[in-house]
């Protein structure tokens, strides 16, 4: 059951930030908030890791229960649960990621890089492993030579038309610009790179991009749309040309590009600093439901006084609205500061539902959060 908090008239109404982008938005837009409470019923919602959203239900690993709990978007109150199996031979361990494309097959990425396929019964019905194998002996110079992740942003992204999981190379400290995807066909066991690099910020330089380096990525029918923490680059690659194109979105703020990640160890203070003093893009959401995309990011704050300053809890969150075709409409300032964690966010039908962070979480029964909700575009 949904809890509705009042504040001010109900509803928030919010305008567009001003803006320093070089061709301002043509159009307002206008959202509203509520809060958004999920039940989990269970006092055990700290244990939830990973998220996927499918017509208004949303999936979540359970790590303490080693299940996927499926919640009702609509009641907000757990629906189901797919227990998975730790012993014997349905046994899958060490979840890192997973897809739900049906009932019949969910994905699961292993810690021993390796994907289960699994029934919604957790009878395990295949288990994929050998994915450098596959990759033609020509193309492997073509990507860094790191093993590749299963996961993207605590993601594993499945290409359903074409039955492809997509892998993921970090370069690390690797000054080459190679490629960083790579597609595994189910039907096929075999791998091939996909022509997609980092930004040109990251070419050539000796950086630890594991540090202070945050990816988001979605996946549709048609191509993957996705975005790196200190680009205001949006990208987008095309399954069928096989190319990508990238967008310009610049933040209403003046410091757009983020500073160069230090190669090495850093000190705690040392990272407090960096994340005080540069921009963040966080995530990319399409919406289905309107055909528009979301963008979550938040500017620099170096006057930030907060001791353990974390992006996580102290932030500011700017909300850019953009149509299908990665055009900007507007871009909003959230009226709550330092309030929530886009990590864990999802698209319904209802509209772009974002968690509160750790500290305003304060009731084990329920997962809290705010829907925002697009109201109208004005010309």
């Amino acid at each position: 059951m949904a809890r509705f908090l009042l504040l001010y008239p109900i509803l928030f109404f919010i305008y567009s930030c001003s803006t320093t982008v070089s061709e301002k938005p043509e159009k307002e837009v206008r959202i509203s908030i509520r809060t958004k409470f999920i039940s989990t019923g269970n006092s055990l919602a700290h244990f939830y890791f990973f998220n996927q959203v499918r017509n208004d239900s949303l999936f979540l690993f359970n790590s303490f229960n080693h299940s996927l709990d499926i919640v009702n978007l609509k009641s907000d109150s757990l629906s189901s649960r797919i227990k998975l199996e730790f012993n014997g031979p349905n046994a899958v361990t060490d979840i890192r990621a997973f897809y739900f494309h049906n009932r019949d097959s969910i994905f699961l990425a292993e810690e021993n890089f390796s994907v289960a396929l699994v029934n919604s019964k957790g009878e395990l019905k295949n288990r994929y492993t050998d994915f450098l194998a596959g990759i033609p002996s020509n193309e492997k110079n073509e990507v860094y030579s790191n093993s590749p992740s299963l996961e993207f942003a605590s993601h594993l992204l499945y290409h359903s038309v074409n039955k492809e999981i997509l892998l993921y190379f970090m370069p690390f400290n690797q000054l080459e610009k190679k490629r960083i995807f790579a597609s595994y066909s189910l039907e096929t066991g075999k791998s091939k790179s996909l022509s997609i690099h980092l930004p040109e910020q990251y070419w050539d330089k000796k950086l630890d991009l594991s540090k202070l380096f945050l990816t988001s990525g979605t996946v549709d029918k048609s191509g993957f749309t996705y975005l790196f923490s200190g680009s205001p680059f949006i990208f987008r690659y095309d399954f069928q040309t096989q190319k990508v194109t990238s967008y310009e979105v610049h933040p209403t703020w003046e410091k757009a590009k983020a500073d160069d990640i230090p190669f090495g160890s850093m000190s705690a203070s040392q990272k407090q600093a960096f994340m005080r003093e540069n921009p963040f893009y966080y995530k990319i959401y399409f919406d289905p439901y309107r055909n528009l995309y979301y963008r979550l990011s938040s500017p620099p704050r170096p006057n930030a006084t907060e001791e353990n300053f974390h992006y996580v809890n102290y932030n500011r969150i700017c909300l850019t609205v953009l149509d299908k075709e990665l055009q900007v409409l507007d871009h909003l300032f959230l009226p709550k500061e330092n309030v929530y964690n886009v990590g864990f966010s999802f698209v319904t039908s209802e509209g772009l539902w974002i968690s509160y962070n750790g500290a305003n979480q304060d009731d084990e029964n329920w997962i809290k959060g705010d829907v925002i909700r697009l109201d109208k575009v004005v010309k």
